[in-house]
This record gives structure tokens, C-alpha cells and sequence, in this order.
């Protein structure tokens, strides 16, 4: 038998009643209700003149110590007139609240578009003529209180939208669950969110799809807060807190501006979501956060984010926010793939990634092979990028994932902000700019990465550090199999695990400064170029290199390891082969700066120009060394300190270790050596067993032609 809502309100008040005669202590610090206060008790303490949820919701957070009242307030709200606030007064007030709400009847639980039209019905599946909870106008919905409304049906003219009254419900939540639902307008959002008290959830419902789209052109808009008249410009476009759920598919379409556009947080939990898009794919202004951070199984959520466009296109994920505290994109887990023209992601504050699979695209990738237009100096175009060094770089933004910062008003100088943060997951990056690249600082803490870019592996404007202190060879994984240059930021930091470059010029390059791409403008390189601040030259000598664990490999067309400052080694293992005239596999600074060796084990070849040694190594020798020779280092018992075969031929190289007596062969049988293979499947680097057989190379302690010692 079907019991109308009211009864079932007046049933649940009654149990809430019976609940709370437990709950009888006044609430410490409680304002002492004035006299007469029973006789003026009216349940209505935001003055609304009529008793609600959002009375309800007030008296909670005084109870729970969150808010405090007034002595109105407090008037008002002793319900039950006897003195004192507590759980008597809460469930009297849920009383009173919910016998205002309106006949199960009225409520619309349920909606089916179509063509132009709507069919809405009620719990019990009987139309409804008069909804309570929407407004209908032809294949337009306004959903007006809070509820959960399940919507399927096709129209491709209909819009559904919601607009709860935050002040009548501060709490109002909506549950729009899509069970089969194709809904495009050729003039507006088909979903709009125009104000929510807590959040709108969309959840495409287990073994449906559901496609949102829009047109080419909008006509709708919106007036914000100041005032201003603003566009929608997204197929599904909320004004306040959205979440996407669910264990269905979810298709939008963006097909004139962006995909999906939140101005406040979004969340995405759950779903196979798809969203192909004239610009942006997917926009939250305050925060994007991928994957439920308290979730331990995400298999059912899938994002694929398509703004590769043929004429232009967007980034794939960004948020806008310049506030402190916002902006930022958040992956927990899941799997998502992003094909963009422009950035992969994009977040304007700070990035950080926890878990999942995280597989990007940008432009032409790693091949791109075109000019830059812009001038040495110059941004060249929209989102930056202009030339730092890399004459074939893309004019526009098209990074994997870029962390911004905050800058001042000429948007010249970084202030703040902009940190990229890698604890965990598996990332994979074919970009013709910037694989990861940050505004602030940079950590790659865990995790593994695959990278390949047409200009920078990973840039900081900043600080780049790589692992934890004490750390093992495994964590994090970074491979970078195509670059520019791989490693670059202002103070580069390495604790621990395995680091592989191939690049075109420098290998880990400590220069410093933002590389006129670190920000949205066209100002150019920032406050004084690469020598003022924020930038860095070969003469101030103040960014530096340090390696303290870890496993490196370099394979560098350019300079091995290149600092504007000091270099470092401290201890793991550090494999470089250079290969080009003018530079060399070690280099530092110009002004009184030095290679320092205290720990570790330190294996370079290459050219004799440029060639910069430590202050204190093992081995140099000047002998011609052909590509693909296998160089191993044995200490005085004959036990293997390390083996290296090198990419490059090479004329000079120094070894660098801990042992006071050093021999190294060329060629030869090893047995019982330990390669890097979990992360490097080559063997081409190793440590420990012995050597038989081989060829003596015999050192030259005088160092080699040009070699400058410190």
C-alpha cells in the first residue's frame, strides 16, 4: 500500500524523537535563552517566516559545536520550550520541517525526453502535472529542490537544468542518474547548473550510454557575482560543485567551446567518461579531482579527453583559478587518456598525482619537426613557447602537463604556486613541447614515467627534485627516450631511483629560470631573461647539480650534465655518454664553480672539448673508445665497481668511485653482475660479480687535453 511522503515524514520524526530523548545535556557554551523564550519559539531561525531544511541545518551546527546562534536564535529554536537546546529541539524542527514538504505525489523522480518533449512521473510511475521539485516547458527542465531524478529518452532541442534556492537549502544536493539519455541543443548547454547549495552529482548508470552535445554557437549566458555577463560555453556547464559518477558511459560533445565546464570543483569518481571538444575538454575552475581519494578499487572509471582538433583545439584538462589555495588538478586513479593540441594538462596552480594511468598526447608529439615563428625571446603565440635554445620548438603550448603559478600583473614574474607533484602511478607523454613542466618546483617522488617530447623531459623554472633521501632504484622510474634536453630547473636534486635520458642537447641541464614557457603571456622570458631573476646564465653561478642515490644514464647529444653552478656527487650511480663537438659529457659554471666527488659511483665519456672533471676521481684516460663497447671497472680484488656500454664512441672518460685502486678493461666475460633491468631491460649498466679476459685500458692521471681540474 502506497504511504504519501507526509506520513512517512511524520513516522520518521517520530523515531528521530523517541532517538533524541538521549541527547537531553545542553551544549557547552550555549546562549542562555532569554525569558519567555518558550512562548516565542517558532522554529524559524534564518527569518525566513516559514520552517525548513535550512532551519534544520542551522540548529545542526550549533549542536555540533560548528556555528554558533544568536539570542533570537536561540529563541527560536528551543522547540520543545523547555529551556534548553539539544537533540528534543533538532527532531522536533525535522518535524516541522518535513510536514511542509510537499505529497509523494508531486515529486518527480523520474523524466523521459522526447523530441520536444518531456514525460516526468513520480515514484510510483503515475505522471505528474503540477511537479514540485521542476518546472517543464516544452523539452526544457528546471529541477528547483533537491532530489534524485532518473532521466533517459533522446530530444535535440531540450535542456536540463538546475536551480535550487541556496538560501532555502544550503545543503541541496541533486542526483541526476542517466539511464540512456542522448540530449544535444543547438543553443545552449543541454545540462546547466545554475546554483546548488552542495553539489549536482550526474551518474551514468551501469550499462547505458548517454551522449551530451551542443552546437556550434551559443546563445545562452550567465551573470555572475560582479555583475558581468559571461558565455556558456560548455555542453555540460555548472556554476557550483559537480560530480561525475556511475558505471555507464558518459559522451559529450563539445562542439563550440569546451566539454565540460565547472566554475567551482569538480570531481569525477566513477564512469567511462568520453568528452571531444572544440577547445577544452574538461574545466574546473577552482580544482579537478580525478579518482576518489578514499577509494581503494577504481576499474570502472575511464576518462578520454579528445581536443586534437584538425584546424584548432584546446587543452585536455585545466583549471583557471589564480586564487591561493585553488587551481589545482588532482589524480588519484583510474585510467585517462588525453589527446590534445594544445596542453595535456593544464593546472593553473598546483598538479599532483597519486595514482592511476595517465596516457597524453599533445599536437604532433614527439616528432613534431616545425620552425618556431616566435623571436628569441618571444612567446610566439597563444599559451606560450616561443625559443629557449630549441630553434624547432612548437609556437604554441603544447606540454603534457604544465603547472603554472601565479605571476604579478605584468604576468612577467613568478610570485607563487605552480608545483608539479608525481608520488605515484604510471604516466606516458608523446609531446612536441614540454613533456611535465612547472612554473614552481618539481618533484618526481614516485611513480613511472615514459617520455618523449620534441623540447624539454621534464622542466622546472625552479627546483627539481627527483626521489627520496635513502631511497632505492625503483622509485621513481623516469625514461626519457626523446628530448631536447631531459632534465632541466634551476637546482636539480637526485635521492634515489632510476633516471634514463636521450637527448638531442644537454642531458640534465641546472640553467635555471623559466624557458619562456612557463605561463600564459606573450612578456617573453621573464623578469631580466635567462640572467635576472627567476632566469639563470652561464655567469651567476648560482643553480646547481646534485646526485645523492639513485641510478642515472644519460645519452646526450649535447653537454652529459650541464650546470651554470656547482655539480655534485654524493653517491648511486651515474652512467654518461656524450656525443658532438663544443661540448662534453661534464660541465659547470664559469665563475670559480667546481665537480666535486665524495661518494657514489660516476662513469662519463665523450668529447675531449669542454671536458670538466671532479676535483678528485679514479680514472682518466684519453683512449678512443668505439660505440657499443662494453667499459668495466674492477677494483683491487678484481670485483666489478661498475660496467657501461657506450652508445657513443668516445675519446676521453673519467670513473669516478670509492675504491683507491681502479682498473678498467674493455671488453671481456662477466659473471654474476647485477644490471638496473627491472627499469633498464638493455643491461647495459651494472655493478658487482667479476671479469675475465678483456683488454687494459691505462689511465692518464694528468688529465686530458683541455681538462680543467678545480
Amino acid at each position: 500500500m502506497k504511504r504519501s511522503k507526509r506520513r512517512i515524514a511524520r513516522q520518521t520524526a517520530a523515531g528521530l524523537l523517541a532517538l533524541s530523548v538521549l541527547c537531553t545535556a545542553a551544549i557547552p557554551g550555549m546562549l542562555a535563552l532569554p525569558a519567555g523564550a518558550a512562548a516565542a519559539a517558532s522554529g524559524d531561525l534564518n527569518g525566513d517566516e516559514s520552517v525548513t531544511g535550512a532551519d534544520v541545518a542551522i540548529l545542526q551546527q550549533y549542536l555540533l559545536q560548528s556555528a554558533s546562534l544568536t539570542a533570537d536564535q536561540a529563541a527560536s529554536a528551543d522547540v520543545v520550550a523547555d529551556g534548553v537546546l539539544n537533540g528534543l529541539d533538532l527532531a522536533r524542527l525535522r518535524q516541522m520541517a518535513q510536514s511542509t514538504l510537499p505529497d509523494e505525489d508531486d515529486v518527480v523522480t523520474s523524466l523521459v525526453y522526447s523530441g520536444s518533449s518531456v514525460t516526468a512521473t513520480n515514484a510510483s510511475g503515475s505522471v505528474v502535472s503540477n511537479p514540485s521539485n521542476l518546472t517543464i516547458s516544452g523539452a526544457n527542465v528546471t529541477v528547483t529542490a533537491s532530489s534524485e531524478i532518473s532521466v533517459s529518452g533522446e530530444s535535440t532541442s531540450g535542456q536540463l537544468a538546475v536551480n535550487v534556492d541556496k538560501t532555502a537549502e544550503p545543503a541541496g544536493k541533486v542526483v541526476l542518474n542517466l539511464e540512456g539519455l542522448t540530449l544535444s541543443n543547438s543553443t545552449a548547454a543541454p545540462i546547466y547548473v545554475e546554483a546548488i547549495g552542495d553539489e549536482v552529482q550526474i551518474s551514468a548508470k551501469n550499462g547505458t550510454t548517454n551522449t551530451i552535445s551542443d552546437g556550434t554557437s551559443h546563445t545562452d549566458s550567465y551573470v555572475d557575482s560582479d555583475g558581468n555577463t559571461n558565455p556558456v560555453n560548455g555542453a555540460i556547464f555548472s556554476r557550483d560543485d559537480l560530480k561525475l559518477k556511475g558505471k555507464g558511459t558518459l559522451i559529450v560533445n563539445g562542439n563550440t567551446e569546451d566539454g565540460i565546464v565547472c566554475k567551482n570543483d569538480l570531481k569525477i569518481w566513477n564512469g567511462n567518461i568520453t568528452v571531444n571538444a572544440a577547445d577544452d575538454g574538461i574545466r574546473g575552475n577552482d580544482s579537478v579531482r580525478i579518482g576518489d581519494p578514499d577509494a581503494t578499487d577504481y576499474s570502472t572509471l575511464s576518462v578520454t579527453v579528445n581536443t586534437n582538433n584538425s584546424t584548432f583545439g584546446g587543452d585536455g584538462i585545466k583549471t583557471n583559478s589564480d586564487e591561493d589555495g585553488k587551481g589545482y588538478i588532482t589524480m588519484s586513479g583510474g585510467t585517462v587518456n588525453i589527446d590534445s593540441y594544445a596542453d595535456g594538462i593544464q593546472a593553473e596552480q598546483t598538479f599532483t598525482m597519486n595514482g592511476g594511468d595517465l596516457n597524453i598526447t599533445t599536437y604532433q608529439g614527439a616528432n613534431y619537426t616545425g620552425s618556431s615563428s616566435g623571436g628569441n625571446g618571444g612567446w610566439g603565440g597563444p599559451g606560450g613557447g616561443g625559443n629557449d635554445g630549441n630553434s624547432s620548438k612548437i609556437d604554441i603550448s603544447a606540454k603534457g602537463i604544465k603547472a603554472v603559478g601565479l605571476y604579478d600583473e605584468a604576468g612577467t614574474t613568478w610570485q607563487s604556486g605552480g608545483d608539479l607533484i608525481i608520488n605515484g602511478g604510471t604516466i606516458t607523454i608523446d609531446s612536441s613541447d614540454d613533456s611535465l613542466h612547472c612554473g614552481g618546483d618539481m618533484q618526481l617522488l614516485g611513480g613511472s614515467m615514459t617520455l618523449a617530447t620534441a623540447d624539454d623531459g621534464a622542466h622546472s623554472d625552479h627546483a627539481l627534485t627527483i626521489g627520496s633521501t635513502g631511497g632505492s632504484y625503483d622509485a621513481p622510474y623516469v625514461n626519457i627516450t626523446k628530448s631536447y634536453e631531459g632534465i632541466e630547473g634551476v637546482d636539480i636534486t637526485q635521492n634515489s631511483g632510476t633516471v634514463m635520458v636521450t637527448s638531442s642537447d644537454d642531458g640534465y641541464n641546472a640553467a635555471g629560470g623559466a624557458d619562456s614557457s612557463g605561463n600564459n603571456n606573450n612578456g617573453g622570458w621573464g623578469q631580466g631573461g635567462w640572467g635576472g631573476p627567476g632566469g639563470g646564465n652561464s655567469s651567476n653561478g648560482s643553480q646547481t647539480m646534485t646526485f645523492n642515490g639513485g641510478y642515472t644514464y644519460v645519452n646526450a647529444a649535447g653537454d652529459g650534465l650541464d650546470s651554470n653552478g656547482n655539480i655534485s656527487f654524493n653517491g648511486g650511480y651515474v652512467f654518461v655518454s656524450q656525443t658532438g663537438g663544443g661540448n662534453g659529457p661534464l660541465d659547470c659554471g664559469d665563475s670559480n664553480n667546481s665537480i666535486t666527488y665524495s661518494g657514489g659511483t660516476v662513469i662519463a665519456a665523450g668529447s675531449s672539448d669542454m671536458f670538466e672533471t671532479p676535483s678528485s676521481y679514479s680514472f682518466l684516460s684519453q683512449t678512443s673508445v668505439s660505440a657499443g663497447q662494453t667499459i668495466t671497472f674492477t677494483d683491487a680484488s678484481g670485483n666489478i665497481l661498475a660496467t657501461f656500454t657506450l652508445p657513443n664512441g668516445s675519446s676521453e672518460m673519467v670513473m669516478c668511485s670509492d675504491s683507491s685502486s681502479v682498473t678498467c678493461y674493455t671488453g671481456g666475460t662477466l659473471s654474476g653482475t647485477t644490471y638496473f633491468a627491472s627499469q633498464d631491460s638493455t643491461n647495459r649498466c651494472g655493478y658487482g660479480g667479476t671479469i675475465s679476459g678483456g683488454t687494459t685500458v691505462t689511465a692518464n692521471s694528468g688529465g686530458g687535453n683541455n681538462n680543467r681540474p678545480f
